[in-house]
């Protein structure tokens, strides 16, 4: 079956992608930026075309052939008037639908209740499903509940919180009631609904067989980890207070925390069983979720993904096609000299930065994520890459993504910390007469006075670090044990 997935770089957009392509479909992604998934997976089923949901221009001919489309794409990370992207996105997504002869939409929706007060990004989520529901195009609406697996943003929180904190001071929120469940289970709802009969467009709640509180939730983990942890319910800790306290303790970015526990305020349990009984799908506990989960961080397996794998997820917007015009562009460049091979000579800088550090002045680059997350923004909490081996475009390595990069060759790092500008890095490694030349060159773009004010103000300290780091990295090309 010819498949279209828009949504392909999210936590369960990546594992659907790569499900389909291992059940023998021919699956076709939409990306703002396609060697980011093209590296991923290096499938010869996989087609990958570029195009930005909030241009509908860029989405012509996206259905040509295509028999079943999955929507998986939100908005939770955007700063301003994120549900009217949403429904733009939708929009543009439906009106290219209807002229083409797809068969089936699937989105993956939001559980909540049918109450009024529903939170910002639920309710987004309820009116992206009525406007794909908006055509005589089947529309197939899961709706779910926590997932939980390990990278998924649920998760982490839960993670973290237990593991961190042996005394927690719990807001109410905790004490909402969710239907918990696992990454596998929500994968083969995904997929089972390409072949379930179905004359129109429908809703279907998922989630797993316990009806339980967060606070519950944590306990059972706590538990399965051998741990005692004390938890005191209080009712004064605000969303804003409560994500600005997840943003210290977690990795998750306070905006979006924000978010989530104004979602998480609502139940999100299942009111509705209709066409449930159309899936060969019987969920797990919430207990054997967590173990599975938890075995696998255990034996150091990888996720598959992770809640920040997606571009999306960046707490500037970031965008690996970013086309602004910037008036005020600075760089300092820095090259040495070195007598082994361009392979040996790139090797430090593919061990560079999460666990390994930065070479040179690494307190200052951890005092510097400090500071970033204080005021929101990312830190140096996504420590390691997805690929140890290689640089992947898209991928996160702690407050910088992979924008561009050539194996061995050439590497580009955009910062997604909280900047009046964008800054990046590059290590670029080439080979002369005598071995090889590195070279390193950090920049900053800037339109704004702040910008300016910013870069000439470290300019000192940017010397010395960047000086140092390039020295540091000399070093290790030379003595690969340091």
């Amino acid at each position: 079956m010819k498949i279209l997935i828009c949504g392909s770089t999210g936590y369960v957009g990546s594992r659907l992608t790569k499900k389909l392509l291992d059940e023998g479909h021919q699956i076709r992604c939409l990306a703002r930026n396609p060697d980011s998934l093209n590296e991923r997976f290096n499938s010869e089923k996989l087609e990958v075309i570029h195009g930005n949901l909030l241009n509908q221009e860029t989405l012509h001919h996206i259905f040509d052939d295509i028999e079943v489309a999955y929507y998986l794409v939100h908005s939770l990370t955007a700063k301003d008037n994120f549900q009217d992207k949403e429904a733009l996105c939708a929009n543009n997504f439906i009106n290219e639908a209807k002229k083409s002869d797809v068969k089936r939409i699937i989105y993956l929706g939001g559980l909540g209740t049918n109450s009024e007060d529903l939170s910002p990004h639920l309710e987004s989520r309820k009116q992206v499903g009525q406007i794909l529901k908006s055509s005589e195009i089947p529309c197939i609406e899961i709706q779910a509940s926590i997932i939980i697996g390990s990278g998924s943003l649920s998760f982490e929180i839960m993670k973290h919180l237990v593991e961190r904190l042996p005394l927690m001071i719990t807001p109410k929120w905790v004490s909402s009631m969710a239907q918990p469940i696992w990454i596998d289970d929500v994968l083969r709802y995904l997929t089972e609904s390409i072949l379930i009969k179905l004359s129109g467009s429908c809703v279907i709640q998922i989630g797993g067989p316990d009806q339980i509180t967060y606070k519950e939730l944590m306990s059972i983990y706590a538990k399965i980890l051998g741990k005692k942890r004390l938890m005191i319910s209080v009712p004064v800790l605000t969303p804003n207070l409560s994500s600005k306290w997840l943003g210290l303790v977690t990795p998750v970015y306070a905006r979006i925390g924000k978010k989530l526990i104004e979602s998480l305020k609502s139940d999100s349990i299942i009111e509705n069983n209709d066409h449930i009984n159309q899936f060969c799908v019987t969920p797990i506990g919430i207990r054997e979720a967590l173990i599975k989960t938890t075995s696998d961080l255990n034996q150091n397996v990888q996720p598959e993904s992770r809640w920040y794998d997606s571009i999306s997820s960046g707490i500037s917007e970031f965008n690996l096609n970013d086309q602004t015009k910037y008036k005020h562009k600075y760089k300092d460049v820095r090259k040495i000299a070195v007598p082994v091979d361009t392979v040996t000579a790139f090797n430090p800088i593919n061990q560079i930065g999460g666990n390994n550090g930065w070479y040179f002045a690494n307190l200052l680059w951890n005092i510097r994520g400090w500071i970033d997350l204080a005021v929101g923004g990312v830190g140096l909490r996504r420590r390691n890459r997805r690929n140890a081996e290689k640089f992947i475009v898209g991928d996160t390595l702690d407050w910088w993504r992979i924008s561009e990069s050539k194996e061995n060759q050439y590497v580009r790092l955009e910062a997604e910390m909280k900047l009046p500008g964008k800054a990046w890095l590059e290590f670029r490694v080439w080979s002369d007469s005598k071995g090889s030349i590195l070279q390193q060159t950090a920049g900053f773009d800037t339109n704004s006075i702040f910008g300016k004010i910013y870069w000439v103000g470290l300019l000192p300290l940017h010397k010395v670090i960047f000086q140092g780091m390039i020295n540091q990295i000399a070093k290790k090309i030379y003595n690969p044990n340091l």
